[in-house]
């Protein structure tokens, strides 16, 4: 089994956090009780693109265009699916346009587990954007697009305490 890929499938666990007390070290217990989102998301509705600016640092004498690493952003969009039941349409719900929440986000273990102590985890305080209905598409399931504006720094190297 040596030399295998390391999968994606089932292997990410994506929670709705109302209250986090540490953002670099969160504690499970908050964590677990957040809102799982994983199974509401499409396959490809974990949308987390970074980014980073650069600095020019050249001189007037330079050869060359150089440069040092500048801030970095976090673009965040969720694709979610929407469900028939009031009561069942727990993304929809959760995610209110103007909200303030943590997105926590675990890769490499199963989602079904849940957070604790040691995992590795990537913490995004957001503001939920507003509802971008998607167009009704024959043999697809309702979707919505939500934009998440990272607001403060974001830790994606925490560690759940």
């Amino acid at each position: 089994m040596a030399n295998e890929d390391l999968l994606g499938d089932g292997n990410v666990k994506v929670t709705a956090v109302l209250t986090l007390s540490n953002i670099s070290s969160p504690p499970a217990a908050e964590l677990n009780a957040g809102v799982d989102l994983q199974m509401l998301l499409a396959k490809d509705g974990l949308g987390i693109e970074p980014d980073q600016n650069s600095v020019d640092n050249g001189a007037l004498g330079s050869r060359t265009n150089t440069s040092r690493a500048g801030t970095s952003t976090y673009p965040i969009n969720l694709t979610y699916k929407r469900k028939l039941l009031e009561a069942d349409d727990v993304a929809y719900n959760t995610l209110t346009p103007g909200l303030d929440l943590w997105l926590a986000v675990r890769r490499n273990k199963a989602h079904e587990l849940p957070w604790v102590a040691g995992d590795d985890a990537e913490i995004y305080p957001v503001q939920c954007g507003i509802y971008k209905r998607q167009p009704p598409v024959l043999d697809e399931v309702q979707k919505i697009v939500q934009q998440m504006f990272n607001h403060s720094d974001a830790d994606t190297e925490a560690v759940v305490a």
